[in-house]
C-alpha cells in the first residue's frame, strides 16, 4: 500500500547533503499536460524534502530516499532544460520527475 508521511520541518540541519531549487513535475494533469513547479529541495542523509520556497517553514512534501535511485530522463522535456532532467524512482512508489 501507499505510505503517507506527514511533512515536517528539518530539525537537524547538519544532515543536509544538498539544497537548492529544482523544477518538479506535478501529478495533476491540466489541459496543457503536467506543469513544472519550482520548489526549494533539500536532500538529507535519509529524506528528500520539497518546499514552496527557501523561506518556507513546512515542506509541501517529503519521502524517505532509502530505496530510491536516480536516472537521467532527457525525454521529460523538449526545451533546453531536457539535458538536466532526472527521475527519482522506487518500485511500487511514486516516481518524482
Amino acid at each position: 500500500g501507499l505510505e503517507e508521511f506527514t511533512p515536517k520541518p528539518i530539525q537537524d540541519t547538519g544532515n543536509i547533503l544538498k539544497q537548492g531549487y529544482l523544477e518538479k513535475r506535478s501529478r495533476e494533469h491540466s489541459f496543457f499536460g503536467s506543469e513544472w513547479q519550482k520548489r526549494w529541495c533539500v536532500l538529507s542523509k535519509r529524506t528528500f524534502y520539497y518546499y514552496a520556497n527557501e523561506k518556507s517553514k513546512q515542506p509541501k512534501g517529503t519521502f524517505p530516499i532509502e530505496h530510491y535511485s536516480a536516472r537521467l530522463a532527457f525525454h521529460l522535456r523538449k526545451d533546453a532544460r531536457k539535458r538536466c532532467c532526472f527521475e527519482l524512482i522506487c518500485p511500487g512508489k511514486r516516481t518524482y520527475e
